[in-house]
Formats: C-alpha cells, structure tokens, sequence
C-alpha cells in the first residue's frame, strides 16, 4: 500500500472515525463494490436506451431540427400566455 493511503488509515483509525484498519479497508473495499455495480447500472441503462432508440423512428437531421423548432415555439408561447 502506497505510504500516502498508509498514512490515511493511520489517520483515520487515529480520530476514532474507524475502530481498526481492517475496517477501514473493508469499508473502502465496499464502497469500491458499491460504485462499481453503480456503473454496471448505468452502464445497462444505457445499453437498454440504446437498444430502444435503434428499434424507434429514425428521422432525417432536417425533420428532426423541424420538429425541434416546433416544439420550442410551442413552448415559447406556453410561456408566454402562463401569468
């Protein structure tokens, strides 16, 4: 172990934050597991949004700035009707 993170668990069991330092490393070690299922989440979230955009509509760049405008006008004058 790098002598900087060493020092960070002297520390740390030092100030009373963690009764031993195999607690802090089984604390870091579960933090650790935590982010990475955390990215694995994310990661199948995207892959699940992914999937369902490639079975969707695909619209030229033309229609889909079109349709962009239409919707940014309709909000403009949502707006400015709401008090």
């Amino acid at each position: 172990m790098p002598d900087a993170l060493a020092e960070m668990v002297e520390r740390l069991v030092a100030e009373g934050k963690y009764a031993s330092h195999s607690d802090v490393i089984r604390d870091g070690l579960r933090a650790l597991e935590a982010r990475k299922e955390e990215h694995a989440a994310r990661f199948a979230a995207i892959r699940e949004g992914l999937q369902e955009r490639l079975q969707g509509e695909f619209l030229s760049m033309e229609e889909g700035q079109r349709r962009f405008d239409v919707l940014m006008e309709e909000r403009k004058r949502g707006r400015k009707t709401s008090p």
